[in-house]
């Protein structure tokens, strides 16, 4: 079920017919598997990925910008929840509103999907240069990576000739995305899978939302995959490119990719 449909009915009467089986976030980094964690309950339930991204997006960048108060992003929050009555909301953009998800929503649960940092990494540069972006999505890019912080070494000459981020930008990102979910949200309400084993954990999804199995989609688990590879990272120095991953996402490699050779094996100062 698409849970952007219009209602035929008036949204309160709505919410009081149609009680929500379970309430739950998506908010892992793109290219992580939300896009597929939408559709695997999509079938069944109201299930939405990104919705209204593109206010979702104005309302981010007018917080960062000062322009939006604290209870002003409350109020919008719990309009648009009542609006939408979804029971899955799965987006990238979720996290620059965590803080208010875990505080409005007492009973919602939240899923990360967290992907290697460097497939992440290259998935993200193939979709960034495969599909271009508006100009909302390079301001929301450009909160994200801060290239007012982070400007390009001669080694990443191959990213700044074709109009990408630093490495310190997208992987200081990926580490500050992942680390204040699992800081933030309380563990009993936290579910972390990978996104590699988003088919295999298909049980493990359902048992944590309170729904049957059978409500799921395995077949949706890998969603949206890349259109072109440009296979920008086989231009870098590979050392320096695993330097860089190990400098900034080395201690949650170690947690949740202990293969990877990035690994440092220890949980940092950022683990709580």
């Amino acid at each position: 079920m698409n849970g952007l449909k219009t209602l035929s009915l008036p949204r309160f009467v709505f919410r009081l017919t149609h009680p929500r089986r379970t309430h739950l976030f998506g908010v892992g980094t793109g290219k992580s598997g939300t896009h597929s964690l939408a559709a695997i309950f999509g079938d069944r339930l109201r299930s939405a990925h990104e919705p209204e991204r593109f206010k979702v997006i104005d309302v981010i960048l007018n917080v960062a910008a000062g322009r939006i108060r604290d209870e002003q992003l409350s109020c919008y929050i719990l309009r648009r929840d009542r609006r939408l009555w979804l029971e899955v909301d799965s987006s990238q953009l979720n996290f620059f509103l965590l803080d208010k998800l875990v505080e409005l929503f007492s009973e919602a649960k939240f899923i990360l999907t967290i992907r290697n940092p460097s497939a992440w990494l290259d998935s993200s540069i193939n979709h960034q240069l495969g599909l271009g972006r508006s100009e909302k999505w390079i301001q929301l890019h450009n909160l994200r990576y801060r290239p007012d912080l982070h400007t390009h070494t001669q080694l990443e000459a191959p990213l700044k000739e074709k109009g990408l981020y630093t490495l310190d930008g997208y992987l200081a990102y990926w580490a500050r995305h992942n680390w204040t979910v699992i800081n933030n949200v309380p563990k009993d309400r936290l579910l972390i899978i990978r996104t590699d084993q988003l088919g295999k954990s298909i049980g493990e999804i359902a048992k944590f939302a309170g729904v049957s199995r059978s409500i799921l989609n395995e077949e949706r688990s890998h969603t949206f995959k890349a259109r072109q590879k440009f296979n920008v990272l086989r231009e870098l120095d590979q050392k320096y490119l695993g330097d860089k991953i190990a400098q900034h996402c080395g201690d949650l490699i170690g947690e949740f990719f202990p293969e990877s050779q990035f690994a440092t094996g220890a949980l940092s100062v950022h683990a709580r």
